[in-house]
Formats: C-alpha cells, sequence, structure tokens
C-alpha cells in the first residue's frame, strides 16, 4: 500500500478501519481468509486448545508469568521504538502515516519471519488470538497489523 491509499483506508480524526474492526471479532467472513481475533490481555484467560500471541513489543504491566507461559509473545511483529515514539507525539494526527510507515516495517526483513510464525499459527490451529495491551486497538499497530494479514492474504488469493 502507499500512503495515499492507507490514508483512504484510515480516517485520521475517527482512526479507524473501514471494514470492520479487528476487536469486534474476525475481519472478514469468508472461509479462505485467516481468522484473528483481538483481544486484550488483560482480559485472557487461557484455555486450552486456545493459540494466544501476544503483539506488543513491551511486556504487560501486572500479568503473573503463569498467564504468559500460555502465550507465544512475538515482540518483532510490533513497531520499531522510532515509529512507535512518532506515533505517540500526536496519535490523532499521525496515524495514517504510522500506518503507512508500519506497513512497510511488515514488508520488511526485519519482522518477515514474525509474520511467517503467525500465519503458520493460523494455518495450525485456524483461529489465533492477538493480544495487546493497548487501550485502543482500533487506533494502534494492531488495527494495521489486522488489515496488513487480510492483504497479504488477498494478495496470496490473487
Amino acid at each position: 500500500y502507499t500512503e495515499k491509499k492507507l490514508r483512504k483506508l484510515y480516517t485520521a480524526a475517527a482512526g479507524r478501519l473501514k471494514h470492520p474492526r479487528p476487536s469486534d471479532g474476525p475481519g472478514c467472513q469468508t472461509e479462505d481468509t485467516p481468522v484473528f481475533t483481538v483481544q486484550r490481555i488483560y482480559a485472557f484467560r487461557p484455555e486450552s486448545g486456545l493459540c494466544a500471541v501476544f503483539i506488543d513489543r513491551l511486556y504487560p504491566r501486572g500479568i503473573t508469568k503463569e498467564t504468559f507461559a500460555a502465550v507465544e509473545w512475538l515482540k518483532d511483529i510490533a513497531p520499531g521504538t522510532a515509529l512507535r515514539r512518532f506515533y505517540h507525539e500526536n496519535p490523532e494526527e499521525n496515524f495514517a502515516a504510522f500506518a503507512a510507515r508500519y506497513h512497510e516495517e511488515l514488508n520488511g526483513a526485519e519482522t518477515k519471519q514474525a509474520v511467517s510464525r503467525l500465519l503458520e499459527l493460523e494455518k495450525a490451529h485456524g483461529e489465533v488470538r492477538l493480544l495487546t495491551a493497548v487501550r485502543h486497538p482500533e487506533q494502534s499497530h494492531v488495527s494495521v497489523l489486522a488489515d496488513f494479514l487480510v492483504y497479504l492474504d488477498k494478495a496470496d488469493g490473487a
């Protein structure tokens, strides 16, 4: 995606995806599309057979090691420190540019292995729960990542 195209996908004022938000459940209802659901880690309770992946770079405050042991941590899939700092300077104004730059990071060599691992988990388990500590997943790296995963699936299918 180009930054211009991403600006169309995301509205800077609301910072929301134009397609269904990932926090509302599966982003796309077709059987071919990967199923990723988003949940805050603070509400997470480990269940048998559930595949859960924590996608933030920093360890979440207040989460016990026992809870975290049931989760795979893909910290390399989170935005880099410089990009996170840029976004947090002014989240409303910087979201579209953040999304474009994060998309570039996700296409980069450093994150390819983490993205591949996430897609492997989805193929193996059918559904993957993406866990995050952010308060508003719809205006964060989580929504950009969910959109990127749908984009990858469409690109593979084309």
